[in-house]
């Protein structure tokens, strides 16, 4: 088994995985004294960066307690490279993927340059589902969705329907029941997030200033 040596780490959810320029000084970082790490080739790191998956019980237990911190230990954690893009993935005690970071741009460089001459390993995980592609979404445009969808969830629970009425006809002008003006904001947010929603955003909160 190979280990890298002295880097940090910033785990996210699956759902919010953001690059080393978009963390934050609140976030809690892991200062790595080792690590195991696997090369692998570029479709499976992909497969790994872009679903969830389940490794294998026998993988499992070759990497328990491997992980070391200064004060502690993580109990299933690895770096994954393909000699181009490193990563770091924490799973829970069955095997599924739970946790993921990217890496600071100098240590991701050290790391491929130490695993260059390390031969390809073969890990065993199936992919389990896709992950949602709101992954593709800056810290902020995330902070923005999560806020949307409480608001308006707020407002259609609260029948404020004259509040739905008009962030709907900021976006969209086709007439229809006020459920379905929820239902295509809610959708529009979840699914198809764009610039509209960070205007829609500034609407929502200069209101809630003037209120």
């Amino acid at each position: 088994m190979n280990y890298i040596y002295d880097i940090v780490l910033n785990f996210f959810n699956l759902d919010e995985v953001y690059e080393f320029y978009e963390w934050d000084k609140n976030d809690r970082y892991d200062y790595i004294e080792k690590i195991p790490i696997y090369k692998i080739n570029s479709i499976q790191l992909d497969e790994m960066d872009n679903n969830i998956i389940k490794v294998s019980k026998e993988f499992l237990n070759s990497i328990y307690n491997k992980t070391c911190l200064e004060l502690d230990r993580i109990d299933y954690s690895i770096l994954i490279t393909d000699s181009f893009r490193v990563i770091g993935l924490k799973f829970n005690k069955d095997g599924y993927l739970i946790k993921k970071s990217y890496l600071l741009l100098d240590e991701e460089d050290v790391v491929i340059e130490e695993v260059n001459d390390l031969d390809l390993d073969i890990l065993d995980y199936v992919i389990i589902s896709k992950l949602d592609n709101n992954r593709f979404l800056t810290r902020r445009e995330r902070g923005i969705q999560k806020y949307l969808l409480d608001e308006i969830n707020r407002l259609y629970n609260n029948r404020d329907y004259d509040e739905i009425d008009y962030l709907y006809s900021e976006l969209f002008y086709d007439k229809c029941s006020v459920k379905d003006k929820y239902k295509m904001l809610i959708n529009g947010i979840k699914n198809n997030y764009d610039n509209r929603y960070n205007s829609l955003y500034k609407i929502i909160e200069l209101a809630n200033t003037i209120s």
